[in-house]
């Protein structure tokens, strides 16, 4: 069946494509949500893979919150980072993510 219109191969591509869209969404929130770092690795290369995951996921249409973003980020941090990440959960607003990522670079050094 040949597709005449604009309307039925826009259809025909959706139903191609959706399921590789929703498992590659999966996947890249499932490779997000167990991101994390150990002692000896390097922060900064730690928020580059960080970032990534993030871009990764705006591509397929996936959005969060400053707010969220600062708290994946938060929980991807080594147990070093245990009090910093304490004492910024129970301030009164949390950081966003551009704050948080240049604190925890210093943190760090």
């Amino acid at each position: 069946m040949k597709e005449t219109t604009t309307k039925d191969t826009w259809e025909k591509l959706e139903k191609l494509y959706i399921g590789k869209i929703l498992s590659n969404k999966f996947f890249l929130k499932d490779q997000l949500y167990n991101l994390h770092t150990e002692e000896e690795y390097d922060i900064m290369e730690h928020l580059n893979v960080f970032n990534r995951c993030i871009t990764n996921l705006m591509r397929v249409e996936v959005k969060y919150e400053e707010e969220d973003k600062a708290l994946l980020l938060l929980r991807s941090l080594p147990s070093s980072f245990k009090h910093f990440r304490t004492t910024l959960m129970s301030a009164r607003r949390l950081f966003g993510l551009r704050r948080l990522t240049k604190t925890s670079f210093l943190m760090s050094r």
